[in-house]
């Protein structure tokens, strides 16, 4: 059975237009063993993007949560795979 774990936080860009944006962050932890994340950036109600999604290989969940909030931190501060 699939677990997960649901936040939101806001995170601002350094770069570029230096928007704030608003992550849903959904941190699922698989029958495998495996986390894997899926994440929704949105910018005044609008859909940024997703960022790339990668499998985590963080083995706690805890550090599961820190690496997948680190890695879509990255996406919107490179605009992988997000919309300015």
């Amino acid at each position: 059975m699939n677990t997960s774990h649901v936040i939101d936080f806001r995170y601002q860009r350094n770069q570029g237009l230096r928007r704030t944006y608003k992550v849903t962050l959904n941190v699922t932890r698989l029958p495998s063993g495996i986390y894997a994340y899926e994440s929704w950036v949105h910018h005044e109600g609008s859909f940024k993007g997703k960022g790339i999604v990668l499998p985590l290989v963080s083995t706690h969940f805890d550090d599961a949560i820190s690496e997948a909030r680190r890695r879509i931190e990255n996406d919107i501060e490179q605009l992988i795979g997000i919309s300015e």
